[in-house]
């Protein structure tokens, strides 16, 4: 909306107006105001609570902020009608500003509908741990051009939701139960039932490690340093360092008692003297 309609409005309302009709037309276009904004605020209270546990939390988010932008627009129309402003005028003004705006903002128009899309499909919710390229984090909340993430080293990223739309997205906590698939390589020399029933042992021992599913064992590859093994245990989504760290310390300790080598590189280095 160009500023000198407004301005000139004003003026032109002022000038008019009475002193005391003028405080009178203002108190009255105040109370108004409030009356709408108090209004509005409530049904988003009364919603709020009608769709708890209904639909999903973003869901709700979303509709509760349409009904503030709604509102607010209609305490600003408010205000324009008290001053005696031609609203067909500001939405002229406004049309051709949008216009002008909307060639400018094809990214932020293109972020818009790609959370629309994000929350028709709903592939996470607002606290569950999302990967987004090489970025991981806990969802903070759904907007309707971005989305907000807490990193695990506590970093707050924002990520336009047309990203999201475009490039692969894992939901890490979208099931309760994960697997955590461990690779470990072992010489050719090694016997192999052997390697497999202390890896089954130290994942039974294990408080963190479910026992149904059952662990998952096999052989991965040969390469040139051994055999190298996939070992997958199950766990609850929540405990997912505490079964990181406690496996591959069991693992080690084991492979130690039982005198299981774990191959590393090696250079053997000889120097050759020439006799004299």
């Amino acid at each position: 909306m160009d500023t000198t309609i407004f301005s000139e409005a004003v003026t032109q309302f002022s000038q008019e107006t009475k002193p005391m009709e003028l405080m009178v037309q203002i108190m009255k276009t105040l109370v108004m105001v409030v009356v709408i904004i108090t209004v509005f605020n409530l049904i988003q209270f009364i919603l709020g609570k009608f769709l708890k546990g209904r639909i999903s939390d973003q869901r709700t988010f979303m509709i509760k902020k349409g009904i503030r932008y709604t509102g607010l627009v209609m305490a600003v129309l408010c205000v324009f009608k008290a001053l005696g402003i031609d609203t067909s005028t500001i939405l002229g003004a406004a049309g051709v500003a949008g216009i002008v705006v909307g060639f400018a903002a094809q990214t932020s128009m293109s972020s818009f509908i790609s959370g629309l899309f994000i929350l028709s499909e709903r592939p996470f919710q607002v606290g569950d741990a999302i990967t987004v390229d090489t970025i991981t984090g806990i969802v903070m909340s759904m907007d309707l051009l971005s989305v907000k993430i807490r990193t695990y080293d506590n970093l707050f990223v924002r990520i336009p939701n047309e990203t999201i739309i475009k490039c692969n997205l894992i939901t890490v906590t979208r099931f309760p139960i994960r697997r955590m698939d461990l690779s470990l390589t072992v010489p050719y020399t090694e016997n192999l039932e052997q390697v497999r029933e202390v890896l089954l042992d130290v994942a039974a021992k294990n408080t963190y490690c479910m026992d149904n599913p059952a662990p998952l064992f096999g052989v991965d590859k040969f390469d040139r340093t051994g055999v190298v093994l996939l070992f997958g245990v199950w766990f609850h989504k929540s405990n997912y360092w505490n079964v990181r760290n406690s496996m591959l310390i069991g693992i080690k300790q084991r492979f130690e008692q039982e005198h299981i080598e774990i191959p590393y590189q090696k250079i053997d280095i000889s120097i050759k003297q020439d006799a004299t």
